[in-house]
């Protein structure tokens, strides 16, 4: 007779309280390690591939996520993943994996393909995110194959459960130059469905258009009306609202022999292609105006022939941008999107070239359309993205809603409610 092994309530305990060890330069936000690593991608799986690009990676509980990238190599690699549970700020918890993972938190990227038909050879990874148990902040982290030192890159996802409701509404400030410039979110939160005893309990934060760097955190309801466990949230302080910014710059580089949006040139060479986007000019101090739809700063890979697979078969081409400008004395100038993460960084600055008058910048990048805008370094070491792109109230720009939750005694905390105006 068979006997079913079950492990002792002790040792289950004790797998459960014994916390990770990861290496010290490891980041808590979306990061790459190794300048060959290219074109990082980690959106919802849905039944559109297009559109699924353009989401960021916050899912429901059953929901699915799909991480692809690319190594500038001709040469595979065997590759792990792990996954770590992060609270509201983005700390590691100290929740043990055993809790919020059904296996060993370790797994194998299996789909490697080498790249087909391209100038440039790359190697490209898909990875399906296994299922997580808890609700929450999570860090994806990608690994050479036994040796956790030698980091390919890191990316944040959420996971949430709808418990909270949320009701919110875009609106330009009270005040004239508040109103032409800034937005405002107003919007309240239903906890009902949550064993809350303080609302101390529920943390709020707000991004605009998918970016970590503008996220507003901790935020404070202007009312509790706790008979009614709803949280107000009127946000009339200008600290709490948001530059509304520019629509973005485009451009599509989707086909490689054809010049197509903002694309004045193309140069074809036998190893690499160069592309070269129609000159910039600061729109500081222009007038509203929406030609074109924007994708609010993503990208999405694809290739103008429909058939071909854009995970293997988009290649890499220079891509050049020129913004004709006198010199700034405000600070440095940078090509950004989340191409570049948002990054202020040396490979995304521009170099100014005076007998052009001009600003210019060459980064390889995968065919595919894409969102750009031009930001600036300030000597005081501030990001200011108005200073070449203007800033209007009217811009349409998407927001994402968190509310998180942590019950007394919890070690993490629980994303109850997420909302994407």
């Amino acid at each position: 007779m068979n006997k079913k092994f079950t492990l002792p309530p002790v040792f289950i305990w004790l797998l459960a309280t014994q916390l990770e060890a990861f290496p010290d330069h490891l980041k808590i936000e979306d990061f790459v390690y190794q300048p060959e690593i290219r074109t990082v991608q980690l959106y919802p799986i849905t039944g559109n591939p297009w559109q699924s690009q353009l989401l960021p990676p916050v899912i429901l509980k059953d929901g699915k996520l799909l991480l692809t990238f690319d190594k500038l190599t001709d040469q595979m690699e065997r590759l792990a993943v792990k996954i770590i549970n992060c609270t509201a700020d983005w700390q590691i918890s100290h929740l043990s994996p055993v809790e919020y993972l059904q296996t060993y938190n370790e797994f194998f990227i299996t789909d490697r393909q080498l790249s087909f038909n391209t100038k440039v050879n790359f190697v490209h990874y898909r990875f399906e995110v296994p299922p997580v148990q808890l609700s929450g902040n999570y860090l994806l982290v990608v690994y050479e194959e036994g040796n956790e030192e030698n980091l390919f890159l890191s990316r944040r996802f959420m996971v949430y459960e709808p418990l909270a409701g949320i009701n919110a509404v875009v609106k330009n400030p009270v005040g004239v130059e508040e109103s032409f410039r800034n937005q405002q979110i107003d919007f309240t939160i239903s906890y009902g469905n949550l064993p809350v005893i303080t609302p101390q309990q529920i943390r709020v934060m707000v991004r605009q258009n998918f970016r970590w760097d503008n996220m507003q955190r901790d935020w404070q309801p202007s009312f509790v009306r706790a008979y009614e466990k709803v949280l107000q949230f009127d946000n009339f302080m200008p600290e709490r609202h948001f530059k509304g910014g520019n629509e973005f710059r485009s451009f599509n580089i989707s086909n490689l022999n054809t010049p197509l949006f903002n694309v004045a040139q193309i140069n074809l060479h036998p190893h690499v292609n160069k592309v070269f986007i129609a000159a910039d000019q600061s729109r500081n101090g222009w007038a509203y105006n929406r030609l074109f739809a924007d994708q609010n700063g993503r990208f999405v890979i694809a290739t103008v022939q429909g058939n071909r697979d854009s995970g293997t078969e988009a290649d890499y081409a220079e891509v050049v941008f020129t913004l004709k400008s006198p010199p700034l004395q405000e600070g440095k100038v940078f090509v950004t999107g989340s191409f570049s993460d948002w990054r202020l960084e040396e490979p995304y600055q521009m170099k100014y070239y005076p007998d052009e008058q001009a600003y210019r910048c060459v980064l390889l990048l995968k065919q595919g359309i894409y969102d750009y805008q031009y930001s600036v370094l300030r000597h005081n070491g501030m990001r200011d993205d108005a200073l070449l792109e203007g800033n209007h109230g009217q811009t349409q720009n998407t927001y994402e809603i968190f509310v998180y939750f942590r019950p007394f005694g919890a070690r993490s905390d629980f994303l109850v409610g997420y909302k994407m105006l």
